[in-house]
């Protein structure tokens, strides 16, 4: 049996379910199927209060006795509460791009906010709209606006080559502006310099009119 490092213990600061996550991927890779040995396991690694909260919320009965499913249940619905979906729609739609992020960027944190908006089979139209109309660009925006049929995955095909575009032009213009700024300095530079030569070729004494 292939064994991949020891688990890492559960971070009380961090999120529960993506713990979970993170356990279920050990188990896989670590051909555990026994049930038995998955909970023995995390009840082994979940740290001492985590340990501690399980027994409180279920005493009498001890965590030996239950498992792993229910065990790791228990735990989320008491630190991970399942958000309103109500509010988390109104996050959702309520999110618009930063001033410094990305399309891609902005894509991952609507997707992050639809976890709990249970959108179904409209994830996609949903995630469209609000690229649309989050983007934070007149110029993109009026571009997606004026496709016809658009989907999401042009939508974000369409945004991610203007954003890239625009910012070579962006990088162009100033690698030109350095450019120009830099033949100014040498213009002047060697203007400086052959007025200078001049000037210590004149060398006349302003007493006897001679050059020392």
């Amino acid at each position: 049996m292939p064994t991949y490092r020891k688990l890492d213990s559960f971070d009380e600061s961090k999120d529960c379910t993506q713990y979970v996550e993170r356990m279920e991927h050990y188990f896989n890779a670590n051909e555990i199927d026994n049930e038995g040995q998955k909970r023995d396991i995390f009840l082994s690694v979940c740290g001492k209060n985590i340990y501690k909260l399980i027994r409180d919320l279920l005493a009498p009965a001890k965590p030996g006795t239950k498992s792993l499913a229910d065990l790791t249940k228990l735990v989320k619905d008491h630190r991970d509460p399942v958000p309103s979906e109500i509010i988390q729609r109104f996050k959702f739609n309520s999110r618009t791009r930063h001033s410094d992020e990305s399309v891609r960027t902005f894509i991952a944190a609507l997707r992050r906010l639809t976890e709990h908006c249970n959108y179904g089979d409209t994830l996609d139209a949903m995630l469209r709209d609000r690229l649309v109309v989050g983007i934070k660009s007149d110029r993109i925006q009026r571009r997606l606006l004026a496709e016809p049929n658009l989907t999401f995955d042009k939508a974000l095909e369409i945004a991610t080559a203007m954003e890239t575009a625009e910012k070579k032009a962006q990088d162009i213009q100033a690698s030109g502006t350095n450019a120009t700024i830099q033949k100014q300095v040498n213009k002047v530079s060697k203007s400086y310099t052959r007025n200078n030569s001049g000037n210590s070729k004149q060398g006349d004494c302003y007493r006897c009119g001679g050059n020392h």
